[in-house]
């Protein structure tokens, strides 16, 4: 189990996910969150049922999305990856619903294509990705406008999720300096403008 007591202990798992190594870097993260808390591990999802998913949406995943899937399955990864019956087009989510969201000019140029794959804490904001390009894009319920850009791909996103959640793995030090550490480390990668989105 992964034990963090100075910056250098805590892990990046992959720059790509299906890189040589990549695998074995996540495996001891997504081990070590579930030890820590005494959660089981989950199942492999298969290709079917990724086809089933894919067909059901009438758009293929981030192909970075279908190798973690098909290797972790919904794994914990600190944030909550969507079941596969929650994943869903977001333009949905306020059909026939006269109180939905008041999107602004901006966010309607992406929302026609962006699908829900990761619940962000559970408090009603979501990461999607954009049907077309892949994109991994941000839905925060309180900021208007409401869809942000965050990332150029899934692996970003998952990496930087599997960082995070190591703050939890803290040692003999302080949770709140191992805290820091995987903050710079995850601003160094993607940069501090998207971790303040993403954190704040």
């Amino acid at each position: 189990m992964i034990e963090i007591n100075q910056k250098e202990d805590i892990i990046i798992p992959f720059d790509k996910i299906g890189e040589n190594g990549w695998e074995e870097k996540s495996k001891l993260i997504i081990e070590s969150l579930a030890e820590n808390w005494s959660n089981d591990l989950k199942e492999p999802i298969s290709t079917n049922e990724i086809n089933a998913l894919e067909s059901r949406l009438g758009t293929t995943l981030p192909d970075g999305l279908k190798l973690f899937y098909s290797t972790f399955g919904i794994a914990d990864i600190g944030e909550e990856l969507q079941s596969f019956e929650d994943t869903i087009w977001i333009k949905h989510l306020w059909e026939n619903n006269p109180y939905g969201p008041e999107f602004t000019e901006e966010d309607n140029i992406s929302l026609p294509y962006l699908i829900s794959f990761s619940d962000y804490l559970g408090n009603g904001n979501m990461f999607c990705f954009h049907s077309e390009t892949k994109e991994i894009y941000y839905y925060d319920h309180d900021t208007r406008p409401f869809i942000t850009k965050m990332f150029k791909n899934v692996d970003d996103y998952i990496k930087g999720c599997l960082i995070f959640a190591q703050t939890d793995l803290f040692g003999d030090v302080k949770q709140e300096q191992v805290d820091k550490w995987t903050e710079e480390i995850v601003s160094d990668l993607i940069g501090n403008s998207t971790v303040r989105k993403w954190r704040y």
